[in-house]
């Protein structure tokens, strides 16, 4: 196995403190990742009047979206991921004493308007006040928000929009929330065949998510409050042309820069990477990109796959975070946890993201590093798990 790179471990590890989601296979982080586990798919065949003859596959998340009067679906979906985190926030009875976020990003589908998202936020924070009481929604007001519209990689380009952290930098939120279920986006994807039906095998499943991570700036792995994910930064790509166009072959370029990029990020090789949380979703156009990108890698590389998608169906801008979310509570819970993740996501236009994730490790203490010239502690930053566990291997 090769060593691990030289190059520098670039800044900016977010440990996720606390995770919280919705998604169309559970009301909650846990329930949804205990669904994917269990492959228990919530799928719904019908005809939609006002989009086309055939029936489509969605999958709606009815206990949270469902009777809304007056509220949109978005505001909706976030207000309960963030309700989610604030409960595993606070003790019973004391819902104002966790600290505010020092910074906030929130990703939203990119076919909402300037004041559309701001109008999301208000509604988002009157149902969280509604589930976990007026003080976590008051807290929230008072503070900006960065909000980012676009497709898939938006969860990834709201986690780069927080910035690079360091461990005095304080916590942050990032939010991610959409629904592919309202009749305009159900229409406009039936008309370019985007969606499943009987006469397109190669459509997606639409659904509807939301997912609110506590992050906390973390200068290694280390941590004390049992098993976690650390993110590193995140990487983006786009292509000169759409990944999905019927009259031609996806390019895998995009794809493959980023995960490249994300690897450089967390100073990793490809045979670093144990497991993968991607979007793909059984769809031959997907395959043409990843599979291309993916081997290009190098040879051999075969981490275990990881496809939510295949449960949940596709979550437009909320993806990302809702599989950290839902990798966050895997790792906390699964008997064997992965130590390392690459998380990934192809847009159906140009944009292509990835980030590699990391499980904490023990209170242990960082190993020494002595320097030849003067062979005393060089006072260098703690490697990450994958590099100790290859430093482990070489001198073991």
């Amino acid at each position: 196995m090769p060593p691990p790179s030289t190059a520098p471990i670039a800044p900016g590890l977010w440990h996720i403190a606390h995770a919280g989601a919705v998604t169309s296979a559970g009301t909650s982080a846990w329930q949804s990742a205990a669904s994917w586990v269990g492959l228990q798919k919530r799928f719904q065949k019908a005809v939609h009047p006002g989009v086309g003859p055939h029936a489509i596959t969605t999958a709606p998340c009815p206990e949270i979206t469902s009777g809304a009067v007056g509220v949109s679906r978005l505001a909706r979906l976030l207000g309960a991921a963030l309700a989610e985190v604030v409960s595993s926030m606070a003790r019973p009875g004391h819902d104002a004493e966790w600290a505010a976020p020092a910074r906030m990003a929130l990703a939203l589908p990119d076919r909402l308007s300037e004041g559309e998202d701001t109008q999301v936020w208000h509604e988002a924070l009157i149902e969280l006040g509604r589930w976990a009481g007026p003080a976590a929604s008051t807290k929230l007001r008072a503070l900006p928000c960065r909000f980012l519209r676009g497709g898939h990689a938006a969860g990834f380009a709201a986690l780069q929009a927080l910035g690079s952290c360091d461990a005095t930098g304080g916590p942050a939120l990032l939010m991610a929330v959409d629904s592919r279920l309202d009749t305009a986006t159900l229409q406009a994807a039936y008309a370019r065949s985007a969606l499943l039906t009987e006469r397109n095998a190669e459509g997606c499943i639409p659904s509807e998510a939301a997912a609110a991570l506590w992050l906390q700036p973390a200068p290694d792995t280390r941590d004390n409050t049992g098993r976690g994910l650390v993110l590193h930064p995140p990487a983006l790509a786009t292509n000169a042309t759409a990944h999905r166009l019927p009259q031609q072959a996806p390019e895998p370029e995009a794809l493959q820069q980023a995960l490249r990029s994300a690897l450089d990020h967390a100073r990793w090789q490809p045979d670093n990477v144990g497991y993968t949380v991607s979007d793909f979703d059984g769809s031959t156009w997907r395959a043409l990109a990843q599979i291309p990108a993916q081997a290009r890698m190098g040879p051999g590389w075969d981490p275990i796959d990881w496809e939510p998608a295949a449960v949940i169906g596709q979550v437009g801008a909320a993806t990302g975070p809702v599989h950290w979310a839902l990798a966050a509570q895997r790792v906390r819970h699964d008997a064997r946890a992965p130590n390392s993740i690459l998380s990934w996501t192809l847009d159906e236009g140009t944009a292509a993201a990835a980030i590699a994730l990391e499980r904490t490790i023990g209170t242990e203490a960082p190993p020494r590093r002595r320097t030849p010239a003067h062979g005393h502690d060089t006072g260098a930053q703690a490697m990450t798990y994958s590099a100790r566990f290859l430093h482990n291997e070489k001198n073991g």
